[in-house]
Formats: structure tokens, sequence, C-alpha cells
């Protein structure tokens, strides 16, 4: 949005800025900002002023976290839909009474898990990337150092400091697919490689303690402090808007793409009409079936016929 607001915008690099914020390692990062500086070469000193807050590549390590989008507030706020209409109190006591119940229930969880047992988002990843390490073919180099070969391209790979030159690893703190196929190789347990933030003691500790349940408020105890009335401002007429507002260049929610493409070079930004490659369009033979089909029915058809009979 920051960048639509600067005036970079369009297809192509919303294409390649999501290839550069998406990348594990600085090759990937390197090439997908040449091509971004041949599209816009102010574009390029704007995003490089404040690359450690959208590119992965160049997220802390030590936290393991690979999350560049916001996400999980968008899911925050669709939980609290159904209480925005409602008094500032009454939306406190929903939004209260919905945390109490999701951290219980992960509170009661983690009292259950057992020592080393990983969570459940690292253990989908794990099996995920278990598949897709299947494809891959390892070669071991001594040292404990090993190459990888994931279909052309080759992945240098060192058990000891835990990092592969793909960097998936190094930033999520779970074993990328290369480096799963090195541990499955030399029959190790892939559990041994995943960082402790995955791990129960954790998880343990991040629901150590859950919200407690409150009385009615008609129990609570009198303080004596004066009450806090409603402001004195007339209600509008209709429906309390539910829905946030959204930013001027941010898209509709439900709307289809808007980006047109030609139906004649088969290139984005507009259409067959306007189109100056002088391809040949490919509506040709549909017209003079359309044609044909207009010259049957006005020569008469079976309709046809069956009015005039009921005219006589």
């Amino acid at each position: 949005m920051n960048c639509k607001n600067n005036g970079f915008s369009g297809s192509a690099f919303h294409k390649l800025f999501w290839i550069a914020a998406n990348a594990y390692n600085e090759y990937v990062f390197g090439k997908a900002m040449e091509k971004i500086s041949e599209y816009n070469a102010n574009a390029t000193a704007y995003l490089n002023s404040c690359i450690e807050q959208w590119s992965r590549h160049k997220f802390d390590s030590t936290v393991c976290c690979d999350h560049n989008t916001t996400n999980f507030v968008e899911s925050f706020n669709a939980c609290t839909k159904p209480f925005r209409d409602m008094p500032v109190f009454s939306l406190l006591e929903a939004i209260r009474s919905w945390c109490m119940q999701r951290v219980g229930a992960r509170f009661d969880k983690a009292v259950d898990m057992e020592e080393g047992q990983l969570t459940a988002y690292a253990l989908k990843e794990l099996e995920e990337r278990t598949a897709e390490s299947r494809l891959c073919y390892a070669t071991a180099c001594g040292g404990g150092e090993f190459e990888v070969r994931d279909g052309h391209v080759n992945f240098p790979i060192r058990l000891a400091t835990r990092s592969c030159a793909c960097g998936k690893w190094q930033i999520c703190g779970i074993p990328c697919k290369h480096a799963l196929r090195v541990i499955y190789d030399q029959r190790m347990n892939p559990h041994d490689f995943i960082s402790p933030w995955f791990k129960a003691a954790a998880y343990k500790l991040t629901y150590a303690e859950h919200i407690h349940p409150m009385a009615d408020p008609s129990q609570w105890p009198d303080f004596g402090l004066p009450s806090i009335q409603p402001p004195t401002i007339k209600r509008p007429s209709g429906r309390p808007a539910k829905k946030r507002k959204r930013g001027a260049n941010e898209p509709k929610k439900g709307k289809r793409n808007t980006n047109v493409k030609c139906g004649k070079c088969r290139e984005f930004g507009h259409n067959s009409r306007t189109c100056k490659s002088g391809g040949t369009s490919a509506t040709g033979p549909s017209t003079s079936k359309s044609g044909a089909a207009g010259a049957s029915t006005s020569n008469g058809g079976p309709n046809t016929r069956k009015r005039s009979k009921a005219a006589a």
C-alpha cells in the first residue's frame, strides 16, 4: 500500500515485489531488485530504505519467524465482526470472553504436551517439507557438510551450524526440504534440528497463564465512582457499519481482478480492440457462425413457422 501511495504499482511491480519480499537468500532478492530497478529506479531506492521490515532474508534469525504480512490482524478483525455494533463496554466483554475461550483451550493443551513434543504448526510444516524432500538428492562432502541437488540447482548444507544456502532453515527455524533430505539419509531424527521455539517447553511458557472467569457486572463492588454516560450525539439513520473503511488505493473486497488481458497478444493492460500489436483476433470463426445462425433464423426456423400457423 505504501508503494502504491508513492506511485509504484502495476501487475509487473506487484509480482516482483512479492518475489523480493518472500526471498530467503540474497541471490533471489538481488535478482528481483534488479528487475524492479529496470521497471522504476525510484522504487528500488524506496524499498532499500527499509529492507529489514519487509524482506524475509533480512529478518532476525533468532526470532525464527518468517511472517511478513499482518494476516493475523485481519483474522482478529474477522472474529470481532459480530460485536462491532455493540456499545464499548459490551464490545470489550465480548472480546474478553472470546480471548478467554481461546487461551483456555491452549492452556489445557499445553498441560497435556509431553517433553520435546512439537507444536501443531511445526508438525504440519515438517510433514509438507518431508514430502518435498523426496525429489532432492544429497551428496556427503565430509566434515558434516553436504551438497543437495534440487532440480538443476545445488545447495550446500552444514548440519553443525544448521544452515542451508536457500536460507529457509535459518529464518524459520524448521529444516527446509534440502536439510531434511540430508537428515533422513544420515538416519537422524528431524525433531532434533527444529528450533526450541516450536517445542513443548516454549508452548508451556507461552500459555502458562489463562484468563480467570469474572462475575456478572451487577455483582461488582461499588467504588463510588461516577457513572459514565453515553455521548450526546444523535444517532445517524440506517444500520451501524460493520465493515472497516478501506483506503483509497486498497482493492474492494469481493471484487474481481480489474487487470484486463488482451485476447490477441495475451498482454495485460489493454483489450483486443485497443491492441497495437496487429495480431489476428480469434473471434473470426465465431462471428461467421453467429452470422450463419442469424441467416438461418431470418429465413424462417421452426419457431417462425409455428407463429405463422397460430396467426392463421
